[in-house]
């Protein structure tokens, strides 16, 4: 339930509480007038009807204290959300790592300034792409392999292999994974972070 469905709905609820409470206010009077004005059996029903609306109007008063704090609550969450929103793209578009995010089957969804940079290409050109087409043809089914794998468990290690520019030598790609799931388990996004480690010591 979003914040504009729920504040439709309080105001539908404050609605209806003014609503009865413009009733018991016009039954009011009936209450008190003395018996003789009114038959004692109408008189009853009409005092029983009263005290029935004014019980509604008590419990109505409790559903909009309670609707209000679901709503405090759920403009809090909204906000903070937003922040954690917009941290994350500033973390993903000026970070110094390239990030991408692919579908399950590894197709290119969004990029980042710097994995443009890696491919020497604008961002906006790998979008669309599968991510093992940026890659030499020898390590693609390496990779093909490593993503497939990702619907079966997570993988920490680093995944290294000659990566292709689009204008220049080829040079040396570490791609690490984050994998976002459905409650289900299965894929629903992958995150990745890419590196140039052409230039990584070699281990002694």
């Amino acid at each position: 339930m979003g914040p504009v469905r729920v504040k439709l709905e309080r105001r539908a609820v404050d609605g209806l509480a003014q609503e009865i409470r413009e009733l018991v206010a016009r039954l009011r009077p009936v209450i008190q007038t003395g018996p003789g004005a009114w038959p004692r059996a109408r008189g009853q029903v009409a005092a029983g009807l009263a005290r029935d609306i004014a019980a509604a109007v008590q419990a109505l008063d409790v559903a909009v204290e309670a609707l209000y704090f679901q709503t405090d609550s759920l403009e809090a969450a909204h906000l903070a959300l937003e922040v954690e929103r917009r941290a994350y793209r500033e973390q993903f578009e000026q970070g110094p790592d390239g990030h991408l995010v692919t579908d399950p089957d590894g197709m290119i969804i969004r990029a980042n300034r710097r994995a443009g940079e890696l491919f020497v290409c604008p961002a906006d050109n790998l979008v669309g792409q599968p991510l093992p087409a940026l890659v030499s043809d020898g390590a693609r089914a390496s990779l093909e392999a490593a993503i497939e794998g990702l619907a079966l468990t997570d993988w920490e290690a680093e995944w290294i292999g000659p990566a292709l520019r689009a204008h220049g030598p080829p040079f040396q790609l570490a791609l690490t994974a984050a994998v976002v799931r459905h409650g289900d388990g299965s894929v629903y996004r992958v995150q990745w972070s890419l590196r140039d480690i052409s230039r990584r010591p070699s281990p002694d």
